[in-house]
C-alpha cells in the first residue's frame, strides 16, 4: 500500500467518524455491490439481498466510531451481511414451515371443528326430545343414559320395578328414534357412532 493511499485511508476514516456525507457516500460505494452480491448468493432473492446490504450500511453508519481502518469496517460489513442472511433463512424456514403445517393441520381442524358443532346440535336436540318425553319415560332414560345408573338402581331411586324401568326405557328409545328420524337427526346419529 503506498504512503499516500495509507493517507487517503485515515483521512476517509476521520472524516466517517466525523459524520462527513461524502465519506459515508465513498464508502456506500466501496461495499455496497460486493455485498449485495454476498448476500444474494446467500438467500437467492435481489430484493432481499439489497434491503440485506442496505441494513447492514445503515448499522455500519451508526457505529461510526467504532471503527479506525478499512479492514474493521469490510469485515464488519460481510460479518453483519452473512448473519443477516441467515436470520432471513431462518425466519423464512420457519415461516414455511409454519405455512405448510397450517395447510396440514387447518383442514382438519375445521372438519373436526364443524364435527363438534354437528354434535352439540345432535345433542341439543337429543335433551330437547328427552325434556318433551312423558315423565316417568323421560326420568328413566336421564337415569340409565346421562347419569349411568342400572336398571336396579334407577327402579329402586324412583320406587318402580325393575321391569317397568324396562318397560320405560324401551318406550324412550322408540320415541325418540321416531322423533330424531322425523327431523333427520337418526342417520347424523348413526354417523356420529361411527366417528
Amino acid at each position: 500500500m503506498h504512503n499516500s493511499d495509507l493517507h487517503n485511508e485515515q483521512q476517509l476514516i476521520r472524516l466517517f467518524r466525523e459524520g462527513d456525507r461524502s465519506a459515508a457516500t465513498e464508502l456506500y460505494s466501496r461495499f455496497y455491490k460486493g455485498l449485495v452480491y454476498f448476500a444474494r448468493r446467500i438467500v437467492e432473492h435481489a430484493g432481499e439481498a439489497e434491503d440485506i446490504a442496505q441494513d447492514s450500511m445503515v448499522k455500519l453508519f451508526g457505529k461510526k466510531n467504532d471503527f479506525s481502518n478499512l479492514t474493521d469496517i469490510k469485515s464488519f460489513l460481510y460479518v453483519s451481511v452473512r448473519n443477516a442472511c441467515f436470520n432471513y433463512l431462518k425466519a423464512r424456514d420457519r415461516h414455511e414451515l409454519s405455512h405448510q403445517e397450517l395447510c396440514y393441520l387447518t383442514p382438519e381442524g375445521e372438519e373436526s371443528a364443524d364435527l363438534e358443532m354437528l354434535k352439540s346440535r345432535v345433542l341439543a336436540e337429543i335433551y330437547q326430545e328427552v325434556a318433551a318425553l312423558p315423565a316417568q319415560c323421560g326420568e328413566v332414560f336421564r337415569l340409565i343414559f346421562i347419569h349411568k345408573l342400572g336398571t336396579a338402581e334407577a327402579a329402586e331411586r324412583l320406587g318402580i320395578s325393575p321391569q317397568t324401568v324396562l318397560n320405560q326405557k324401551a318406550r324412550a328409545i322408540k320415541l325418540l328414534r321416531y322423533r330424531l328420524s322425523e327431523k333427520g337427526f337418526l342417520t347424523l346419529l348413526l354417523l356420529m357412532k361411527l366417528l
